[in-house]
């Protein structure tokens, strides 16, 4: 899930337009695990030669990266604590201006503790107590080095923030392959009994290119039989070098011969946006950030124009419900596909490169089609952008309920080790200025306060509720003046504006059927558009 990612070997100053956005930094609210990855299996053994740049970038990064000053040496203690989850047995404290090591009653040794901001000298410590534990720890010394790496960075990370995060080498190509694509064939897949069912053949692949279709059954993959394989044995399979060639055989409800094709594999990337019509409004869907996010929205709405332009397509709903986030670069993008001009987001940290501002640049390629925006409790991070972006600037009108509130922006680091660490060093503002972290994104009109619905009553009659204004059905704007009134709003204070219109994480048809009947009436549209619409302008 780039929730806002950048990869800090190299890293890339912020030039000040859309243009300079890195594409690195992770926005997402969690990384979720893809069902089609391959594996690669790697057991390399702990040695003090290869530890040591591991663990000494890390404590870098985390020094340098991490949105609020860190004590290395108290999170390095913390982070060998992380130790009992390979031996229970093992005991590492600090006393003083030493830090110990024991096994059960076993004192096996205790090392001088290096100044605070030492990384270097606490990235020695740490190698030199996991060599000593090793001695005397069976388990400790059978286990491999990533998953000493993990118990380690991740008992650190722990005590940093709920979204900071360890992922070992091949957990760490799996989110690479989420994020940026990998090399394959095209296909979803899963385990239909004894069976590997094609669930769906993504467009411009080679899998489309040679006719497979849905529902295709997989018998064969280069001659091997996979009855039998785990879905991550069978994706493996079919994963590997773009530009190589794999065979697979299938077989088809409507043939009784078995078809084998050959296919060179592709760069390919997650499908993250769907549209349909609704009558006369337009439906696109957007499931997360991935790095094809805008330009797959980008020909939706070009191959929306000419219904545009004709007035069969009255208006669009933005379906952001549910939405994790992603890649910071996407966020903006895709923002910047509605609006001509203006602030889209600004970060703000610790470290130089954290404090940045994006601004919109390109023509609304929607041609200022009336908008609506869906979100829920589950909707997040870089769909938050999205959805305060377009409301600041009076551009949608958001329906549904609170978002989750996840305002930080993560670093992803590649490690020496090929890991990754997920560290958050910025926060991230809506134009009209108000952090989204724990706040997230108020709606227009909100659908968890007040049960509305519009299914079973006339038109006239929910025209009449929307006209009165109250923070069960539409938000007022003394509400809205509230929320934005504090650049870091206390903990009372989120507490008292999300109760305003709660969370509610699943998704309802009610959402839908509100925002149709906003954009249905310009003179509501318009009404409720005025209610969220800040002075930005001097922001």
């Amino acid at each position: 899930m780039r929730l806002i990612e950048r990869h800090l070997r190299a890293a890339i100053p912020f030039s000040g337009s859309l243009k300079g956005i890195s594409a690195a930094l992770v926005l997402a609210l969690a990384s979720s695990a893809c069902a089609f990855l391959p594996v690669e299996e790697s057991s390399p053994h702990f040695t003090e030669r290869d530890a040591t740049p591991v663990f000494s970038a890390g404590y870098d990064y985390i020094s340098e990266r991490f949105i609020e000053d860190v004590n290395i040496g108290e999170l390095t203690v913390s982070g060998l604590e992380g130790l009992t989850a390979i031996d229970p047995q093992l005991d590492v404290s600090r006393n003083g201006d030493h830090v110990d090591l024991s096994l059960g009653d076993s004192f096996l040794g205790s090392m001088p503790a290096p100044e605070d901001d030492d990384t270097k000298a606490w990235a020695d410590l740490t190698v030199e107590m996991i060599e000593n534990g090793r001695i005397a720890s069976t388990p400790l010394l059978e286990t491999e080095a990533e998953n000493i790496y993990a118990s380690i960075f991740q008992s650190m990370v722990t005590e940093l923030d709920g979204f900071s995060r360890y992922a070992s080498a091949l957990d760490a190509r799996r989110n690479r392959a989420t994020r940026d694509g990998f090399g394959g064939i095209g296909v979803q897949i899963l385990v239909d009994g004894d069976e590997i069912r094609v669930v769906s053949v993504l467009p411009d692949t080679p899998a489309e290119k040679m006719g497979l279709q849905d529902n295709d059954r997989i018998t064969h993959i280069n001659d091997e039989v996979v009855a039998g394989l785990t879905i991550r044995e069978v994706v493996d399979r079919l994963r590997g070098k773009i530009g190589s060639d794999v065979t697979v055989t299938v077989r088809r409800d409507d043939s009784d011969d078995p078809l084998s094709v050959t296919l060179s594999r592709r760069l390919i990337v997650g499908v993250t946006v769907t549209h349909k019509m609704m009558d006369d409004l337009g439906y696109i869907r957007i499931t997360s950030f991935n790095k094809r996010t805008s330009k797959g929205l980008e020909n939706i709405l070009v191959e929306m124009e000419p219904a545009i332009q004709s007035g069969e397509i009255k208006g669009i709903i933005l379906d952001l419900r549910s939405n994790p986030g992603g890649l910071l670069d996407q966020a903006v993008e895709v923002s910047n596909l509605f609006l001509t001009e203006g602030k889209i987001v600004s970060t703000n940290g610790r470290h130089p490169d954290s404090n940045q501002s994006f601004a919109a640049s390109e023509d609304d390629k929607a041609q200022n089609l009336p908008l609506a925006v869906l979100t829920n409790g589950n909707t997040a991070s870089a769909a938050e952008i999205v959805a305060a972006a377009l409301q600041d600037h009076g551009r949608a009108v958001v329906v549904g309920s609170n978002s989750y509130g996840k305002g930080t922006v993560q670093n992803v680091i590649t490690l020496p080790n090929d890991g990754e660490l997920t560290l958050t060093w910025s926060r991230f503002h809506a134009p009209s200025g108000y952090t989204l972290h724990n706040l997230g994104v108020l709606p227009t009109i909100c659908t968890s306060r007040e049960n509305i619905d519009s299914a079973g009553k006339e038109n006239a009659e929910f025209v009449r509720r929307l006209k009165k204004l109250h923070a069960g059905v539409v938000v007022s704007e003394t509400v809205f003046s509230q929320w934005r009134a504090e650049e870091l709003p206390s903990e009372e204070s989120v507490e008292k504006l999300r109760a305003i219109c709660p969370s509610r994480k699943k998704t309802s048809d009610q959402d839908i059927d509100v925002a149709k009947q906003i954009l249905s009436d310009q003179t509501i549209y318009s009404r409720a558009m005025n209610l969220s619409f800040p002075a930005i302008a001097n922001r």
